[in-house]
C-alpha cells in the first residue's frame, strides 16, 4: 500500500512540476542587456543556494527591472533568474548557467526569485505565494539538496525581502 502511495505521490509531484515549467514564460532573450559586457556562465551543479528577493517597488516587471539594472546599476542585464509577479505570473529571465548579479559574494553559487512588491510592510498576495510555491519546488526538483534562503540571510546590510515575507517560503521541498 505504500509503494502504491508512494508511486502515486511521484506522478502527483511530476505533474506538478510540468504544470509550473508550462507556466514559466523565458523572457531570456528579450529583455535589455548591457551593450558590451556579459555575465559569466557555470555549470548548474555548481549552483549551491536558491534566493529570494522581492522588488522593493510597489509595482514592476522584468523590462523595468532588467532596464534599471543596465542603465542605472551598470550591470550585464536583470540580476534575476524568476521573477514572480503579483497575480502570479513566472518569468524566466535569465538560464540557471548564468552568473547573475543579485546577492554580492553569492552571485556564482545562487539562483535568484525576484517578487514583485514590497513585502517590509505587507505580506504578498496569496497568489504570488502560491505562484512562488510552485516555482521554489519546481527548481528544488531540478537542484536537489540545495536549500532556499532569503537575501538577508547570505548579505546581512539588507532586509530583502522584507519582514511581512513568510518563513515557511525557506521550508519549501520538492
Amino acid at each position: 500500500m505504500n509503494d502504491m502511495k508512494s508511486k502515486t505521490s511521484l506522478k502527483e509531484s511530476s505533474a506538478k512540476a510540468a504544470s509550473v515549467a508550462e507556466r514559466i514564460g523565458d523572457l531570456t532573450a528579450d529583455l535589455p542587456h548591457g551593450a558590451e559586457e556579459r555575465y559569466e556562465s557555470r555549470k548548474v551543479d555548481e549552483i549551491r543556494l536558491i534566493v529570494v528577493h522581492h522588488s522593493a517597488t510597489p509595482s514592476g516587471t522584468p523590462r523595468a527591472f532588467a532596464r534599471f539594472h543596465v542603465e542605472m546599476r551598470g550591470w550585464p542585464g536583470i540580476g534575476y533568474h524568476f521573477v514572480v509577479g503579483k497575480k502570479g505570473e513566472l518569468w524566466r529571465t535569465n538560464a540557471l548557467t548564468t552568473v547573475s548579479y543579485h546577492a554580492r559574494g553569492h552571485n556564482r553559487e545562487s539562483v535568484g526569485v525576484c517578487l514583485v512588491g514590497d513585502f517590509t510592510e505587507t505580506a504578498p498576495p496569496a497568489v504570488q505565494l502560491a505562484a512562488l510555491e510552485g516555482l521554489l519546488r519546481w527548481l528544488v526538483a531540478k537542484l536537489p539538496g540545495r536549500p532556499i534562503v532569503f537575501h538577508r540571510d547570505v548579505v546581512p546590510t539588507t532586509t530583502c525581502p522584507g519582514a511581512r515575507m513568510p518563513a515557511w517560503v525557506k521550508r519549501i521541498k520538492a
